[in-house]
C-alpha cells in the first residue's frame, strides 16, 4: 500500500502517544486538522472539476467561434479527458459486505438487542445485518459515493462467534463495536475512527485503479494515509480501551472480560480441536463425514474445552505483548483495564446463536453448510486425490534405497512423508536433503518451521536462509519472530523482523528490475544446469512452427530466480510470442521470469543482443 518503513511508522506512533499524553486537547485539534487536510484535497479536486466544466460551458455561451476554435484544436477534448480522469480517480470503488442478510421480521430477538444498544449509545444507524461464517464481529462502513461519502453501515456477525459466546457475552461484543460509532461516548473519537478506516479503504481502492488520475492522487495519499494512520494511532488505541469500558457499562466488567477471554482462547481451540481434524479427514474420505457447521455446533455442545486446557490457553494469550502492528492492545492489557484478575471461564450454556437466531437457527446452519459445499468440496476432493497419489508414490520411493534416488525423487520422498506422516517423520529427510543440496531454500524453510514449532532456537539459521526467496520470506519471518517472542526475547524479535523487512525491500526492488526489459539492460549466458537445458530443449522441440531459438539471462542483483530472455525465429506465418510464452510457463515448472522477442519483429535489435550474449537452445 505504501513505501513507509516500519521505523518511520513506529516513530510517528510514538510521537502521537507523547503528544496525546502531554496535551490531549492540542493533540485532538492537530489530529482534526490533519483529518480535514485529506478532505480538503478531495473537495479542491471537486471544485477544480466544477470550474473546468463551468468554464467550458461559459466559453461556449459567450462565443461560439471561440468554442469552435477550442473544438478544432482539440482543447475541449483535453478538458473533457481531464474531467473524466479526475472523476474516475475520485470514484473509488468499494465492495459491499457479503454474506447472509438477516431480516428484522425473522430475527426479532437479535434486532431487539441491536436496537437497545444503538438507542442507549446514540450510535449511527445500522442499515443491514450480515451473518458470515467467521469467529468475529464488526461494524463496516461502505461509502456509496466513493470518496464523497454517503456511508452505509453494516453490522457483520460471525456465526462461529455466536456459537461460542453466551447471549450476555455477545451483547458485550456488540456494545464494544457500537462504542466505536457512539454519539454519546465521544463524537470526535467516533469521527476519527471512521475517517481512519475510510482512508485505509480508499488506499486499497487506489491500488486497484490504473488511470493516471488515480496514480496522481495515490502519490499524495501514499504519504497522507499512512501518516494519518500513524498519528491517529494513539487515539485509535484509546478507542479500544474506551469501547471495552462501554461494553462493561452495558453488561458488566466481568462479562466484558469473559467475552474477550473466550474469543481469544476459543479461536486456537477450535482450529486445533475441530477445524484441523475436520480437514484432515480429507486424507481418508472423499466426502466430509458430517457437514462442517452442523458438526461444529454439535462439537461445541459435546466437547467444550476442559478447564485445564482453557487455563493453559489463557496463560498463552496473556503472555502476548501489545505491539504497534495492531491498534488493539494485547489481551492482558485489555483485561487489566477491566478487572483485577482474569475471571475463570466455565461452559457458556446456551449460545447467543441459539438464543437470538430462534427457530431459524437450524436453517442458517444448513445454509452455511451448503455454501461450504459449493465453495470448498472441490478442494476437499482434490486433496483426497492428491493424498491417494502421494501414498502410491511414497510406497514406490520407499522400495528404492535413499542413496539411489535423484534429488527430485528424494524431495518427493520428504514432502510425501511430511504430508502423510507429519513433521517428526519428515524432519530427518529434510536434513538429509540439505546435506545433498546445501543451497536448498525449501528444505531450510521446512526444517526451520518444524524446529520453530517445537520451540527450538536452532530453527533460526534455517529460517534466515529462507529469507532469500520471496515465497518463503514472509512465513519464515513470522515463525522466527513468534519463536523469539515466546522465548521472551522481544528486542531480538524486533531486530529479526527489521532484517526481514530489509530483505523484503531488496526483493521488491529486484522484482521491479526484473519486470521490464530494454536495450540498455545487461545480458549474459543463462545459469541453467545441464538437466534444465535438456528439459527446455525437449519442450521447445515439441512446439510447432518454431525456428532457431537463443537464450540469455538478465542479471538482477538480489533476485532469487533467473530472468530468462528468449530470441526466437518462426516457421511459416505462425509464431506469436504470447502463445509461446504461455506454452513454456505451462510446461516448465520453473521459478523464473520469462521474456520473448522475435528475431523478425520490432524487437530484433534486442534479439540480436540475446544471440550475442546467450546460447542457442534450438536449431
Amino acid at each position: 500500500m505504501t513505501a513507509f518503513k516500519e521505523e518511520t511508522f513506529v516513530a510517528l506512533v510514538e510521537r502521537s502517544e507523547k503528544d496525546a499524553a502531554r496535551d490531549i486537547k492540542a493533540y485532538r485539534l492537530k489530529l482534526a486538522a490533519f483529518a480535514l487536510l485529506g478532505y480538503g484535497v478531495i473537495f479542491s479536486l471537486v471544485a477544480l472539476l466544477v470550474l473546468l466544466l463551468g468554464g467550458t460551458l461559459w466559453v461556449a455561451f459567450l462565443s461560439s467561434g471561440l468554442f469552435l476554435l477550442l473544438l478544432s484544436k482539440k482543447i475541449i477534448f483535453l478538458i473533457a479527458a481531464a474531467i473524466w480522469t479526475l472523476l474516475r480517480a475520485l470514484w473509488v470503488p468499494f465492495d459491499a459486505p457479503s454474506g447472509y442478510r438477516l431480516e428484522r421480521r425473522h430475527f426479532p430477538k437479535l434486532f431487539a438487542q441491536i436496537d437497545e444498544l444503538a438507542t442507549t449509545l446514540s450510535a449511527l444507524r445500522i442499515h443491514q445485518v450480515i451473518l458470515e461464517d467467521s469467529l468475529n464481529a464488526a461494524v463496516v462502513q461502505h461509502p456509496r459515493f466513493g470518496l464523497l461519502g454517503g456511508q452505509r453501515n453494516s453490522l457483520i456477525l460471525g456465526l462461529q462467534l455466536l456459537l461460542v459466546l453466551s447471549p450476555q457475552e455477545m451483547r458485550s461484543v456488540l456494545a464494544h463495536e457500537f462504542g466505536h460509532l457512539s454519539g454519546n461516548h465521544s463524537r470526535f473519537n467516533a469521527w476519527i475512527y471512521r475517517v481512519r478506516l475510510s482512508w485505509q479503504r480508499i488506499m486499497d481502492g487506489f491500488e486497484e485503479q490504473g488511470a493516471w488520475g488515480a496514480k496522481l492522487l495515490r502519490r499524495f495519499f501514499d504519504w497522507y494515509s499512512p501518516t494519518f494512520s500513524a498519528y491517529s494511532f494513539a487515539l485509535a488505541r484509546r478507542n479500544e480501551y474506551e469501547s471495552d469500558q462501554v461494553a462493561a457499562q452495558l453488561t458488566s466488567a466481568e462479562t466484558a472480560a469473559k467475552a474477550l477471554l473466550r474469543s481469544y482462547t476459543t479461536a486456537s481451540f477450535l482450529e486445533e480441536r475441530y477445524w484441523q481434524p475436520f480437514h484432515d479427514q480429507a486424507d481418508l474420505e472423499p466426502q466430509p463425514p458430517v457437514p462442517p457447521f452442523r458438526g461444529l455446533a454439535d462439537f461445541l455442545k459435546t466437547s467444550p474445552p476442559p478447564a485445564e486446557e482453557l487455563s493453559a490457553r489463557t496463560a498463552g494469550e496473556l503472555a502476548q505483548q501489545t505491539h504497534y502492528a495492531d491498534t488493539h492492545p494485547a489481551l492482558k492489557d485489555r483485561l487489566a483495564a477491566l478487572v483485577p484478575a482474569p475471571p475463570p471461564l466455565a461452559a457458556s450454556g446456551q449460545s447467543a446463536a441459539e438464543a437470538w437466531l430462534g427457530e431459524r437457527f437450524d436453517a442458517l446452519i444448513a445454509h452455511f453448510d451448503e455454501q461450504w459445499q459449493r465453495a470448498y468440496l472441490p478442494h476437499w476432493q482434490r486433496r483426497h486425490q492428491r493424498v491417494q497419489e502421494a501414498k502410491v508414490k511414497l510406497a514406490e520411493l520407499r522400495q528404492q534405497a535413499p542413496q539411489a534416488l535423484s534429488d527430485d525423487q528424494f524431495w518427493d520422498l520428504a514432502t510425501a512423508t511430511n504430508e502423510l506422516e507429519g513433521d517428526a517423520a519428515a524432519q530427518p529427510l529434510y536434513l538429509s536433503y540439505l546435506e545433498r543440496d546445501p543451497g536448498s531454500i525449501g528444505a531450510a524453510y521446512q526444517l526451520g518451521r518444524i524446529l520453530a514449532a517445537e520451540g527450538d532456537e536452532a530453527a533460526l539459521p534455517y529460517l534466515e536462509k529462507a529469507f532469500d526467496h520471496p515465497h518463503t520470506l514472509g512465513d519464515a519471518a513470522r515463525w522466527g519472530y513468534q519463536l523469539l517472542l515466546d522465548k521472551g526475547k522481544e528486542e531480538e524479535a524486533q531486530l529479526w523482523w527489521a532484517k526481514a523487512l530489509g530483505k523484503e525491500e531488496q526483493q521488491q526492488a529486484a522484482a521491479e528490475a526484473a519486470a521490464s526489459l530494454s536495450l540498455d539492460d545487461a545480458l549474459e549466458a543463462p545459469s541453467l544446469s545441464a538437466p534444465q537445458l535438456a528439459q527446455l530443449r525437449q519442450i521447445l522441440s515439441e512446439y510447432r512452427h518454431l525456428g532457431p531459438i537463443w537464450l540469455a539471462q538478465k542479471p538482477v542483483p538480489g533476485q532469487a530466480y533467473p530472468t530468462l530472455v528468449f530470441a526466437y525465429g518462426r516457421k511459416g506465418l505462425f509464431g506469436r510470442a504470447e502463445k509461446l510464452l504461455d506454452y513454456l510457463v505451462q510446461r516448465l515448472d520453473w521459478d523464473a521470469q520469462f521474456f520473448m522477442v522475435g528475431l523478425w519483429s520490432k524487437g530484433r535489435r534486442l534479439a540480436k543482443r540475446v544471440r550475442e550474449a546467450g546460447i542457442q537452445v534450438l536449431d
